[in-house]
């Protein structure tokens, strides 16, 4: 090496060097800022009832009474909905910084933190982790606070002589006590959509996936219900003494609309009943469709309140209605499936094409949806491909249940593959990907991943994950890996020959320690893999081997059908482009209504020459959604409609390389072998066990006794909820009582969907 090159290396780690130190004091930066907007917002809710703080609200107010949002609607945008737009936009500013930032995160040691400590386990909240029930409590020292002070200063001012004819002093006090409950619902209304928009920013901020962040939004949805139906029943039971319960229909044009709450709240109880935990999982599409009414309720309740009170939950359904918006635009591809192959053990995996642009995580999954079987079903899978397999696909493998979507799924693979239709006519719909912002299970030096069943899907990422790095000589990875796997036959342990370990990493057994702990709890002996009890072991050892699948379909013209780039999961600066044109949209759709209908109508006279009292109040709350709405369709749908027609150009899917040409060989034999036939499998006869299930005590315990004192295991699981609840007993076990024994603790991570 000469010495200019030598200099010029220097000079270029010198550079990378100070960027990455800037780049850390940004996003520090912003991380203090989004901590500082998050402190201010949960000042201004506790501040809110208290007397001191009225003066302040009434100059918020008397700023915004020149505005078509008006005083009152103007000040509670900028005291409720203000706080959360600047946070959704720090947060995609440092998603960016965070994307440009090659990071080393120490290992972890000592304790496992408090959000991944089981604290609580089982019931109807699930499993809940010890920051988790901080929270918990937070949330109900802060409403105990803001219902405190109301009616602290409900009592001090109450004024008997403001008592109409029909009311009595506790039929007063029932219906202020009742619309508190009301407003503390629509706090609550403003943080429920939050956790179930799936590509939502500041979830992707704090990596929170989806799949944890729905508990969230059932906690919330059972809390505001609870205060909703409490308002609804105090007001009803005023009326009911007042001799008034006609009131319950009443649509004043100029006051509250009672009848259009009482629809919303019928509305929301049916959603409330049959999110039940027993109902939810008997009767899920009844759950599924009867959610859908979460639109009568949202319109309903904009009619109730009026536009002004709406403003204390726009902002939370501003940004569900922009996710969905964006979800909605990816979901409209026709994507290709490059391959389809049917496995002996009855799983099919699928092999779907996306571009390089979208970013993909060894523990992401997807949302599909097949039109020929439905065009509203979709269904999460895990995506069992790591990606440094490949930039232009991923993979997801699928388990059939009895009568059910995936039992369709199947019937139509095997029928593509059957007919041996060349290429196969298969295509999806996607949205995603989802899940984790960054692979944290690197952050381990010990990873004990425990899967059940199917659930061993995103471990297939994780180990393929972990072989490709090995092989690309990353540095500070995991050195020691645990696979704990349950299965009913035998048949199904064939999944994991969908790691080619040594043709990805041929010394990998050098570079780290792989122990797979397999259990096969239907079976005694190997009976699916046709191997007879009395059979020699180098038999037995070779029908481990012999994994095979049925058939494999490839579509070479599903490369010009890729995913769309259009996700919330996408390009931070096209999804912060088209989040600033949905806001604007929303300004401008919403004074071009005031100045064109709203002011016009209330500058009329009437016969008498007196001025019109101005719209109803609920046509101004349904002028408010419609504002919304039409500002993320059409402002919004400009940038998003140019964001993929940008990508396309750009994707330069066209040329198909050597790993392409290789997936699009086709097998049409039964005795088609995958590539990894020469390889040694991981799963043999030595590590598997019959009849049994693992004793999740006695593994942890093996992994404890050779950690040094003070180390971190991080535990993943993914299965049933069965399985999950047994995993998170184990970890507490040895984080509280068996602790000061090893000195080991196991941090818990689960990786299941359960709705």
């Amino acid at each position: 090496m000469s010495e200019a090159d030598t200099q010029s290396n220097c000079n270029s780690k010198y550079i990378t060097h100070d960027l990455g130190w800037k780049l850390t004091a940004v996003k520090w930066g912003l991380s203090l800022a989004m901590c500082l907007v998050v402190g201010c917002y949960g000042a201004i809710l506790a501040a809110f009832p208290v007397e001191s703080f009225q003066n302040i609200k009434e100059t918020i107010f008397q700023k915004m009474v020149d505005t078509p949002f008006g005083s009152k609607g103007g000040g509670l945008l900028v005291l409720f909905a203000s706080p959360l737009l600047v946070l959704t936009l720090l947060a995609i500013i440092n998603l960016e910084v965070s994307s440009r930032m090659v990071t080393f995160k120490e290992k972890a040691k000592g304790r496992a933190s408090l959000q991944k400590h089981p604290l609580f386990i089982g019931g109807w909240m699930g499993i809940v982790s010890a920051a988790e029930f901080l929270w918990i409590l937070l949330f109900l020292v802060m409403f105990t606070w803001i219902m405190g002070n109301y009616l602290i200063r409900d009592s001090r001012h109450f004024d008997v002589t403001s008592l109409k004819p029909v009311e009595t002093v506790w039929s007063k006090k029932l219906k202020r006590t009742a619309s508190h409950l009301g407003f503390f619902g629509l706090i609550c209304l403003n943080f429920l959509f939050l956790p179930v928009s799936r590509g939502s920013v500041l979830l992707r901020a704090l990596d929170i996936p989806f799949e944890h962040a729905v508990k969230y939004h059932i906690w919330l949805g059972y809390f505001m219900m609870t205060c909703f139906t409490l308002h609804g029943h105090f007001y009803i039971i005023a009326w009911y003494s007042e001799d008034s319960l006609s009131k319950i229909f009443n649509w004043a044009p100029h006051k509250v609309a009672n009848f259009a709450g009482v629809i919303a709240l019928l509305a929301g109880i049916t959603m409330w009943v049959t999110s039940i935990s027993w109902v939810r999982k008997r009767y899920f599409e009844t759950f599924f469709w009867v959610h859908h009414l979460y639109i009568v309720f949202v319109f309903f309740m904009a009619f109730h309140v009026g536009g002004v009170l709406f403003n204390v939950a726009f902002c939370g359904i501003f940004l569900f209605v922009f996710d969905r918006f964006l979800r909605f635009c990816q979901s409209r591809g026709n994507v290709g499936v490059l391959t389809t192959k049917l496995l002996a053990c009855g799983i099919f995996e699928l092999t779907l094409i996306k571009p390089p642009g979208i970013k993909l995580h060894a523990l992401n999954y997807i949302y599909l949806n097949i039109p020929e079987i439905s065009k509203l079903e979709w269904h999460p899978f895990s995506v069992s491909s790591s990606p440094y397999d490949g930039d232009n696909w991923l993979k997801v493998l699928i388990k059939p249940s009895y009568g059910g979507w995936t039992h369709r799924l199947q019937g139509l693979v095997s029928d593509v593959v059957k007919r041996g239709r060349c290429p196969s006519n298969i295509s999806a719909a996607v949205e995603g990907p989802y899940g984790h912002e960054s692979d944290f299970f690197l952050q381990y030096e010990t990873l004990v991943l425990v899967a059940g069943g199917i659930g061993i899907s995103p471990f297939v990422a994780v180990l393929r994950d972990l072989l490709q790095r090995y092989q690309r000589q990353q540095s500070n990875l995991p050195s020691n890996v645990h696979l704990i796997w349950a299965v009913q036959k035998s048949e199904e342990l064939q999944l994991l020959d969908l790691i080619p370990a040594s043709a990805i990493c041929p010394d990998y057994r050098l570079k780290f320690n792989l122990q797979i702990h397999a259990f096969v709890t239907r079976e005694s002996s190997p009976i699916s893999l046709e191997c007879k009890p009395e059979a020699p072991a180098s038999h037995l050892v070779d029908q481990f081997k012999k994994s095979r699948i049925l058939a494999s379909v490839s579509n070479a013209e599903a490369f010009n059908k890729p995913m769309s780039m259009v996700a919330g999961t996408g390009s931070n600066l096209w999804i912060t482009s088209c989040f600033l044109a949905s806001l604007l949209g929303y300004i401008v759709v919403y004074f071009s209504i005031y100045y064109f209908v709203v002011q016009p109508f209330e500058q009329e006279s009437a016969g008498d020459g007196k001025p019109r009292e101005g719209l109803p109040r609920w046509v101004k709350g349904l002028f408010n959604v419609i504002s919304l709405i039409l500002g993320v369709a059409i402002f919004g749908g400009f940038v998003a409609s140019l964001w993929n027609y940008l990508g396309r150009l750009h994707q330069g899917l066209s040329e198909i390389g050597d790993e392409n040409s290789r997936l699009l060989s086709i097998s049409n034999t039964e005795d088609t072998v995958y590539a990894n036939e020469s390889a040694d499998c991981l799963v043999h006869p030595s590590n598997t066990h019959f009849g049994q299930r693992p004793n999740l005590r006695e593994i942890f315990d093996g992994c404890a006794k050779s950690q040094q004192p003070g180390a971190n295991i991080g535990v993943l699981v993914c299965g049933p909820e069965s399985l999950q609840i047994s995993v998170a007993e184990t970890c507490r076990a040895f984080n509280n009582i068996d602790y000061d024994l090893h000195k080991v603790a196991f941090s818990y991570h689960s990786l299941s969907f359960d709705l």
